[in-house]
C-alpha cells in the first residue's frame, strides 16, 4: 500500500494524530523524540535533505542538514535500492537530533508515476 507523505517524519506524525486513543497512549516514545522539538525550518531542512538523498544520492552516500539558528540537525542515507516491475524504491536511514535527543530509523520510499517519492509500509517483493 503507498502512501504519500512529504516526509517520513511527517508519515509518523499523521499515523499519530489519526492513532485511536489505545494505539496513542503505547506513542508515548514520542515525548523523547527529536522530532517533537523541529521548528517549521528545521522541517523545511529535513524534507530537502530528503528529496537530495531520494533523488540524487546513490546508496551509501549521506546528506546532512544542520539549523544554525538552533543548532538541530540530522541526516539522511539511502540504504539500498530496488526496481520492481518498473517501480524504482529506496530505503533510507535517517537520523536526526533536537535539544540533546538522538533518533534515527529506517524508511521505504517508492517513486510514483509522477516522479514524486510515496512512505510505504514494506517494499514490493
Amino acid at each position: 500500500m503507498i502512501r504519500s507523505f512529504a516526509l517520513p517524519f511527517a508519515a509518523i506524525t499523521a499515523a499519530l494524530m489519526l492513532a485511536q486513543p489505545t494505539l496513542a497512549s503505547n506513542m508515548r516514545w514520542l515525548e523523547y523524540s527529536p522530532v517533537r522539538f523541529f521548528t517549521d525550518q528545521d522541517w523545511k531542512l529535513a524534507r530537502a535533505a530528503t528529496r537530495t538523498a531520494l533523488n540524487d544520492t546513490s546508496d551509501g552516500e549521506t546528506v546532512t542538514w544542520k539549523n544554525p539558528d538552533n543548532g538541530n540537525h540530522g541526516s539522511v542515507t539511502p540504504v539500498s535500492t530496488q526496481s520492481r516491475e518498473g517501480t524504482t524504491c529506496r530505503q533510507l536511514l535517517i537520523k536526526n537530533h533536537a535539544r540533546n535527543l538522538d533518533g534515527q530509523g529506517q524508511f521505504d520510499f517508492c517513486q510514483k508515476p509522477d516522479g514524486k517519492w510515496a512512505a510505504v509500509s514494506n517494499m514490493p517483493k
